[in-house]
C-alpha cells in the first residue's frame, strides 16, 4: 500500500507546475493570436490548441480580469487601450510608401484650413508637407503628429484629452465637448482593416469612438491606407468606403474587392 502511495504523492506537485507552465504559455500564444488577428472565437483557440471549449473559456476569463482582452460571445477581442502592435514596430512598417501617400495630401492643406488627423503611423510625416502650409489648424489624438507639427511647422495644434495607449502614441479620447469643438475642412483618417465589403475597421473600440463622432463635423473625409490594409480584418467598424470622399493608396484598389462599385462615390488617388 505505501509503495503505491508514496509515487502518487510525489508525482502530484510536478503536475501542478507542469500544467501551469502550459497554462501560461496557451495563455499568451492566445493573446497574441487575439492581438494578430483583432478577434479570435473559442472554437478556433481550442482546435489550435487541442483543448476542451471549457479550458478555452477559462482562460479567456483570466486574460480579461488581467485587462489584457475582452470576452465576447463565444470568443474574445483585443482589450481596449492596447496597442494592436507598438508604434515602434508599426513605424518601420513601409516607411517610404507612407511618406508618399502623406505627401498627396498637400493638395488639401490649404490656408486657414481646420484639419483633423486621425491615428497611426501613417502620419508621422505630415510635418513635412505641412510645413509648406503656413496657418492650418491641426486636431489630433495622435502625440507623434502633435509633437512633430507643433516643433516643425506653425501650424495650430489641439490634442484631444485621454489615457495614452500603452507602448503607443496614440491618445485614447474621453468623450466630451471637445468633440464638438471643430468644423473640420478635412478629416484625414487612416485604417486597421479594410475587408471586401469596403468596410473601414480598427481594433481599438476607444479609438473607433473618436473618429465615428468626427466624421460628421467634417465637409470631406480623407482615408490613407497602403495596399497591406486591404483584404484584413478587424472587429470594430469605422465606417463605409461609400461614405469616403477620397482614398489615397499605393496602387488600384478596385480587385480588392468583391464589388468594385463600393468606390463608386469615392474620389481614388492611387500612387504608383
Amino acid at each position: 500500500m505505501s509503495g503505491e502511495t508514496m509515487p502518487r504523492s510525489h508525482a502530484m506537485p510536478d503536475a501542478a507546475p507542469a500544467e501551469s507552465g502550459r497554462a501560461g504559455e496557451r495563455r499568451q500564444a492566445i493573446l497574441q493570436a487575439v492581438r494578430a488577428n483583432g478577434a479570435a472565437s473559442v472554437a478556433e483557440l481550442a482546435a489550435r490548441f487541442d483543448v476542451t471549449y471549457q479550458t478555452i473559456r477559462r482562460d479567456l476569463r483570466t486574460l480579461e480580469t488581467q485587462g489584457l482582452l475582452q470576452k465576447a460571445f463565444g470568443g474574445a477581442f483585443a482589450s481596449p487601450g492596447v496597442a494592436h502592435h507598438t508604434h515602434d514596430e508599426r513605424h518601420i512598417v513601409q516607411v517610404a510608401v507612407k511618406r508618399q501617400l502623406v505627401a498627396a495630401l498637400e493638395e488639401f492643406l490649404v490656408q486657414g484650413a481646420t484639419i483633423f488627423v486621425g491615428l497611426g503611423t501613417t502620419f508621422d510625416s505630415l510635418h513635412e508637407v505641412l510645413a509648406r502650409h503656413p496657418g492650418v489648424l491641426i486636431a489630433t489624438p495622435n502625440l507623434e503628429v502633435a509633437h512633430s507639427c507643433a516643433l516643425k511647422t506653425d501650424a495650430t495644434v489641439y490634442v484631444y484629452g485621454g489615457y495614452v495607449r500603452n507602448k503607443d502614441s496614440s491618445v485614447l479620447t474621453l468623450a466630451d465637448d471637445s468633440r464638438q469643438r471643430f468644423k473640420f475642412d478635412v478629416a484625414v483618417i487612416g485604417a486597421s482593416a479594410i475587408d471586401r465589403q469596403g468596410t473601414v475597421q480598427e481594433f481599438d473600440p476607444m479609438e473607433v469612438d473618436l473618429v465615428r463622432s468626427i466624421l460628421p463635423h467634417a465637409r470631406q473625409v480623407i482615408l490613407v491606407a497602403h495596399d497591406e490594409k486591404f483584404d484584413r480584418h478587424a472587429p470594430h467598424v469605422v465606417t463605409q468606403l461609400a461614405d469616403i470622399d477620397v482614398l489615397i493608396t499605393n496602387g488600384d484598389p478596385t480587385p480588392r474587392f468583391d464589388d468594385p462599385a463600393v468606390l463608386g462615390k469615392t474620389r481614388v488617388i492611387a500612387l504608383a
